[in-house]
């Protein structure tokens, strides 16, 4: 019995006459801490959004926990998966409050015609918690600070109790306070809830600080994929970026230089 909880095989995607993703394998296991590097237009959110059918795809099949994705298959796939973002500038005069927008998290689980309950609310708050803005539940989510909005972001992924958590760059455009500060909260939420997380990211330091497991992705197509530790590799880096890219080291930690 296959224990894989997502895979990728042999998919390619693409829009008219232009392939954006070629015959990409990728196999999950439950607990992995996958990041998805590479390059602008190399096709990283594009493969993200494959695992919860955000993606259309042309060619091959995709797996989740063994049971092929389809339209039959797909609604109870995303219950299972929560997708987080790019941080987005929201309006200030925004009605909705930060426990409005954690709450919403569970809807997909509890159905169309059903209201949250205590459980909810309860799961709700302890999402917050977690994420350390339960202080801020009654606060208009659009006075929050980037920062503060992809945390909410994450508490109101975790509501969902998903298996797949998927990150789209959620550092992108936040002060690097900011980003420490979603790089702990991730690295906390994954531990604490034992989650299965893949994220797109250009911080190649916190790639190496976080994950486990790193795909390399160049022209639609997938460069290398392996271990977090053996993708510290100036050649192998500076063949992904085009670049000249050095490693340095500190104690313990390794950096990469541009």
């Amino acid at each position: 019995m296959s224990t894989h909880l997502a895979e990728l095989r042999g998919v390619s995607v693409q829009y008219g006459n232009r392939r954006v993703l070629h015959n990409i394998n990728l196999r999950v296991e439950p607990g992995d801490f996958w990041t998805l590097i590479g390059p602008n237009g190399a096709g990283k959110s594009t493969l993200l959004g494959l695992f919860n059918g955000l993606t259309p795809y042309s060619d091959g099949a995709i797996f989740f926990k063994d049971a092929q994705l389809t339209s039959g298959t797909l609604p109870r796939v995303r219950q299972q998966v929560a997708h987080v973002f790019q941080a987005t500038d929201l309006d200030p005069k925004m009605p909705l409050t930060v426990f409005a927008s954690v709450i919403s998290g569970t809807y997909g689980r509890l159905g169309l015609f059903r209201r949250p309950g205590n459980n909810e609310k309860k799961l709700a708050m302890q999402s917050l918690e977690v994420v350390g803005l339960a202080h801020l539940a009654n606060r208009p989510i659009g006075h929050l600070s980037g920062g503060e909005r992809q945390r909410v972001a994450l508490a109101r992924a975790l509501a969902q109790e998903p298996q797949l958590l998927l990150l789209d760059e959620p550092t992108a455009a936040l002060d690097w306070r900011a980003q420490r500060d979603i790089c702990n909260a991730v690295a906390e939420l994954r531990a604490a809830f034992n989650l299965t997380v893949i994220m797109v990211t250009h911080d190649l330091n916190a790639v190496f600080a976080l994950a486990h497991k790193v795909a390399m992705l160049r022209n639609g197509g997938m460069l290398w994929q392996g271990e977090a530790n053996d993708a510290i590799n100036a050649e192998l880096l500076s063949q992904l970026y085009d670049v000249p890219i050095q490693i340095a080291h500190s104690g313990q930690r390794k950096a990469v230089l541009f």
